[in-house]
């Protein structure tokens, strides 16, 4: 694998009431922009950057869902990692770190403990001791491919996805903060299917057509099996992008077309 071109020394710190947590960071985009991860537990407003053991000055844009912390450099850029974000990696994917430690992906994971996650993580198992939280594992061609995100054991641990970060990245750099594109519907969590119980009136949803009872089987270009992939694919809506809904009506299959609404991430 080509060797890891993150910026040395790049680590972001975050408080607890029992001390500083320190996590990795590195560059993506312009180079002006700078993610990291701020684990459970941590605050993440109170985040700051460092190079090497300098404090640098930066603004402090968080994603409250993924945890990813965007730091917006006021002084040079950094060296800019490449995002592959395109498609997802796939089970059995090789990954590296810039610590030299090799992955392999595991596949996704959708609930922890019953509980569906906000957003699909990869399961990840590493050749050695798991890479701090915010190191970005990086594809055979030096791209980020995902962001060790929290351990599991020894040598396993959830890894965030590029596209989620791709996804961060470009509502920071357009317009300074992270929103959400709300299509306003429920869904229910127990069924095999993701069915709609709920369309608001006046919203997005309501105004394409869709109605109660409805199933959905595809949002934009993801397919969807279960409930939990219905709240992955909302993760990705975009305020103002109009979204293809592929959806399933008694027994005719529907496509239209949603335009989300902006819903402020913070």
């Amino acid at each position: 694998m080509a060797p890891a071109h993150a910026e040395a020394g790049w680590s972001a710190v975050f408080p607890t009431p029992a001390g500083d947590v320190t996590s990795v960071a590195f560059a993506v985009g312009d180079g002006r922009h700078v993610m990291s991860v701020a684990v459970s537990g941590t605050s993440p407003e109170g985040g700051r950057l460092f190079s090497d053991e300098r404090l640098l000055p930066a603004e402090v844009i968080l994603d409250p869902v993924s945890r990813l912390v965007v730091f917006r450099l006021s002084g040079p850029p950094g060296r800019a990692l490449p995002l592959l974000a395109d498609a997802p990696l796939p089970a059995g994917a090789t990954v590296k770190a810039a610590t030299g430690v090799e992955g392999k992906s595991g596949g996704w994971v959708k609930n922890v403990s019953g509980k569906i996650l906000p957003l699909s993580l990869l399961k990840m198992e590493y050749s050695a001791r798991v890479p701090r939280p915010g190191t970005p594992l990086l594809d055979s061609n030096g791209n980020v491919v995902a962001v060790a995100y929290q351990p599991t054991g020894a040598q396993s641990g959830y890894a965030i996805p590029a596209e989620v970060v791709k996804r961060v990245l470009e509502d920071v750099q357009r317009g300074g903060h992270v929103s959400r594109g709300w299509i306003g519907l429920n869904l229910r969590p127990d069924a095999k299917a993701p069915q709609v119980t709920r369309v608001h009136e006046g919203s997005p949803s309501a105004l394409a057509g869709v109605k109660t009872g409805d199933v959905l089987l595809q949002v934009g270009q993801r397919n969807l099996g279960e409930y939990a992939d219905a709240v992955n694919a909302f993760f990705f809506l975009r305020p103002g992008v109009a979204t293809p809904v592929k959806l399933k009506r008694g027994d005719q299959e529907v496509v239209i077309s949603v335009t989300p609404i902006e819903h402020r991430a913070d």
